[in-house]
């Protein structure tokens, strides 16, 4: 059973409570008698030292003070001559005297008493008369007082704490009386009272314990929460504590450690994703090389065969006329033609994937190039009698002539190849509004397939029988446009449009010359 921090730290303060009254409790039962008793001698040692001092003889000069003293330490009173004769009592103190006369005409005072203040005298007498027969002689001779408990009855508490001590040069005796009855009153209601105070003290420490066990656990919860988040890998909850003690410094290191780990975690994401980035890249490119490998070993497979046989043929003098060693010969020189053609696009391109092709930017009329081109490929188009249309050429660029007039070749060698017989081919360009210049070769047949058209800049690739090698194509001239377009920092692109297919080549403006 889990038991949060915050019921241990009540739970201990409660039990240092109950320790704390407890403890208060046993001190007031086992030591109050003896600590309250030690108070009453002090009082009536007290008393007899105020006595002594000032008796000197005559109690008619202090019966008032010895009255007071009565009433306000609860004693009573009693001087004794030395023959153990009634000086001053406060039972008799209290009545008014009477002046009599003597036999020899001499007057005296004397007290007219009823019966019950003559018992209450005589009791006070016998009593007197007890205590000073328990009076411990060495004690009171060595200190001048001594004390001395009396019994009063069956109940201990009706006795009396006496006090036994020697006044006016010794020829005196003070017995001062204190009874047990009153000394018992008071220790009931100081352990009633104790009671209670304890246990309301008691209920207003616990309450406090229990806020203070809040106050104090409260950090410690949220700090709790934050190394749970944490945990998770969340860090978004942080310590909101502000407190200058050693909490709110654990709680600063831990949000300080939640922003560290934040880092650090995000900074080992970014690695791996880039790892992950750069091993897909790497699985891309490998497998990339192996369909380039396959591609290539196919495309030169064939010429390769063809010229080996054609050249076993002559060998063997299968041709044995000089028309047919004149096709043999001539097969063989279009299979070197193109194995040569083949390998030489692909070094181009090589040198264009690795930033190795040289460039040298300068201005240029479109136009130009365009007719540059539709001369040199007037043969092919001728032979299917296709129509060429350029229009809205006229434009200046600043670009690289060499691959710029390789794009325009290959867009254009491409669109007469895959044009249908009679078929139109337009060439055009547009100035946008960012100053650039979008180049367009558009041709007349059928068009492809969307998935197709992000294909057809693949390396070799074919989307039909249509674009076999019988058409004369190498399947890597769209693969050198889009290389071109990476190292002059243009783009291209192909769509189906008004029943034919566009590509086109987006050149820019000054601001896109590297």
């Amino acid at each position: 059973m889990k038991v949060s921090i915050r019921m241990k730290f009540f739970a201990a303060i409660c039990a240092t409570s109950f320790v704390f009254v407890s403890v208060l409790a046993a001190l007031n039962l086992f030591f109050y008698d003896h600590y309250y008793l030690y108070e009453r001698q002090k009082e009536l040692a007290d008393i007899y030292r105020q006595i002594n001092q000032m008796y000197d003889g005559d109690v008619s000069v202090i019966a008032d003070d010895l009255l007071e003293m009565e009433n306000h330490a609860g004693v009573r009173l009693s001087i004794m001559s030395a023959n153990l004769k009634s000086r001053f009592d406060s039972t008799l103190a209290q009545l008014t005297p009477k002046i009599g006369l003597s036999i020899w005409g001499t007057p005296y005072p004397y007290y007219k008493v009823n019966r019950e203040q003559l018992g209450e005298f005589a009791e006070s007498t016998r009593q007197i008369h007890e205590i000073l027969n328990k009076a411990n002689a060495v004690e009171l001779k060595a200190r001048g007082f001594t004390f001395v408990t009396t019994e009063n009855g069956e109940k201990e508490e009706n006795g009396f704490l006496c006090l036994v001590g020697q006044v006016c040069g010794g020829e005196e005796y003070l017995v001062a009386r204190m009874p047990f009855t009153f000394m018992t009153q008071n220790s009931t209601f100081n352990s009633f009272f104790l009671l209670i105070a304890s246990l309301f003290t008691l209920s207003i420490c616990l309450a406090i314990g229990y806020l203070i066990s809040r106050q104090f656990t409260r950090p410690l919860i949220q700090i709790g929460e934050v190394a749970d988040s944490m945990a998770r890998l969340d860090f978004s909850k942080k310590y909101e504590g502000c407190s200058q003690d050693e909490i709110g410094e654990l709680g600063r290191s831990i949000n300080l450690l939640s922003e560290h780990l934040e880092e650090a975690i995000s900074e080992l994401k970014r690695s791996n994703e880039q790892l992950e980035e750069e091993i897909r890249e790497k699985e891309k490119i490998d497998a990339m090389r192996r369909e380039f490998i396959v591609n290539a070993s196919h495309e030169l497979k064939t010429p390769i065969a063809l010229i080996q046989g054609y050249a076993e043929g002559l060998r063997l003098g299968v041709a044995d006329n000089a028309e047919d060693r004149a096709y043999y010969c001539e097969t063989i020189a279009d299979e070197a033609g193109r194995m040569n053609t083949l390998v030489m696009q692909l070094l181009n391109l090589s040198k264009l994937e690795l930033g190795r092709e040289h460039t040298e930017f300068s201005e240029l009329e479109l136009f130009d190039l365009c007719e540059t081109a539709i001369r040199k490929t007037e043969v092919l188009w001728n032979e299917k009698r296709q129509a060429i249309e350029l229009s809205g050429a006229h434009a200046r660029v600043v670009s690289d002539e060499n691959l710029l007039s390789q794009v325009i070749m290959n867009y254009l060698s491409n669109a007469i190849r895959y044009a249908p017989e009679e078929g139109r081919i337009c060439l055009y360009a547009a100035k946008e509004p960012d100053g650039a210049v979008t180049f367009t070769v558009w041709n007349e047949g059928e068009g492809l397939e969307e998935e197709e058209l992000q294909k057809i800049w693949e390396k070799f690739y074919r989307t039909d029988k249509a674009r076999s090698r019988e058409s004369g194509g190498t399947g890597i001239g769209l693969s050198i446009v889009k290389a071109i377009a990476e190292t002059l920092h243009a783009f291209c692109g192909a769509e189906n449009r008004d029943g034919g297919i566009a590509f086109w080549f987006r050149i820019p403006g000054d601001t896109g010359r590297p």
